[in-house]
């Protein structure tokens, strides 16, 4: 398991350069890329200039979302992987193994059973495509965006549907990238990815608790929690602790909401998301790291405030004495 930078959530912006020179001064091993932009440089100038930040600076693309309307039209579908081939050749040059895929909650176009069926008959195309550049394909579940079926039809909707479709696929690159967040939304636990075999099925992890208070029937993306692993035992840490266990070889990365950073220093931001990711991937808990070494401080805070007043007590000159 290795760590990536993941900046869609982060509330950082900023050019290319200067997010894989911040990936880099914080011991990421890649960086999520935004692939429409990269094959809009690579259409406009020229492969060479597109990949050149990352080449030169020798990190790869940890990981990057398919741009694929797997529920559309023919049309749109068609529309949607004109740049397959430019984006399969970005991914390979730049080492990537792993993308991820966002399967809609709703569909406006087909009912639920030809939905599926379109999707797997279009993941297998695709996943055969992507098997031959040794990439594989993560299904990302968009529980929070569910609706109630009003002139569209239900989708995927829970992680037990998402892994039922990962399934449907006969490729071994095709499985699920689990956001914590909206796996556990959707239902999902960590018990299910133990019977699914972790292992084969979980391509990328994605890291973000629900807020404590947070009210799930009117969930919002700013529920996300701070940092991954805020509060002891988080399904965060508990996913990594998995991940840790089968010796997974997948990206992970942190995918909070924009609002979370709002105004704070894109170095403060990244420091802080490297530590916490760092900590897991050493299979010890932030939130309780946290709390030992606040308990630490406050018991050497105490020590010392003791040692001072044990001080002036004995510098303090002897009462006088009285008749």
């Amino acid at each position: 398991m290795y760590k990536i930078l993941n900046t869609r959530g982060l509330g950082v912006g900023g050019k290319q350069n200067e997010l894989i020179e911040l990936a880099l001064t914080f011991g990421f091993k890649g960086v999520e890329v935004d692939m429409m932009d990269l094959v809009g440089r690579h259409d406009a100038m020229g492969k060479e200039f597109a990949i050149q930040f990352l080449q030169s600076a020798k990190i790869d693309m940890g990981s990057f979302k398919l741009p694929v309307d797997l529920g559309g039209t023919n049309e749109a579908y068609g529309v949607s992987i004109a740049k397959i081939d430019t984006i399969l050749d970005l991914a390979s040059t730049l080492n990537s193994k792993t993308c991820y895929v966002e399967i809609t909650p709703n569909n406006e176009n087909f009912s639920f059973q030809e939905c599926f069926e379109t999707h797997q008959t279009r993941l297998q195309e695709l996943a055969e495509r992507f098997a031959a550049h040794n990439i594989n394909i993560g299904l990302s579940l968009q529980a929070s965006s569910a609706e109630p079926p009003e002139g569209t039809f239900k989708f995927i909707q829970t992680a037990e549907e998402l892994l039922t479709l990962s399934k449907a696929i006969s490729q071994t690159n095709v499985g699920v990238c689990v956001d914590a967040w909206e796996w556990v939304l959707g239902g999902g636990t960590i018990d299910q990815l133990k019977s699914a075999g972790f292992g084969e099925v979980v391509k990328e992890i994605r890291l973000a608790d629900i807020s404590e208070g947070a009210d799930r029937e009117n969930i919002k993306s700013s529920d996300r929690t701070t940092l991954p692993g805020d509060q002891a035992g988080s399904f965060s840490f508990q996913l990594v602790q998995l991940a840790l266990e089968n010796e997974a070889d997948i990206p992970v990365s942190a995918a909070t909401d924009l609002s979370t950073y709002a105004g704070a220093p894109r170095d403060s931001i990244v420091k802080a998301i490297s530590a916490n990711l760092d900590l897991m991937l050493e299979g010890k808990d932030p939130a309780v790291v946290a709390a030992e070494l606040a308990a630490a401080a406050a018991a050497e805070a105490a020590e010392e405030g003791d040692e001072a007043a044990e001080g002036e007590s004995k510098e303090s000159p002897a009462p006088a004495a009285t008749n």
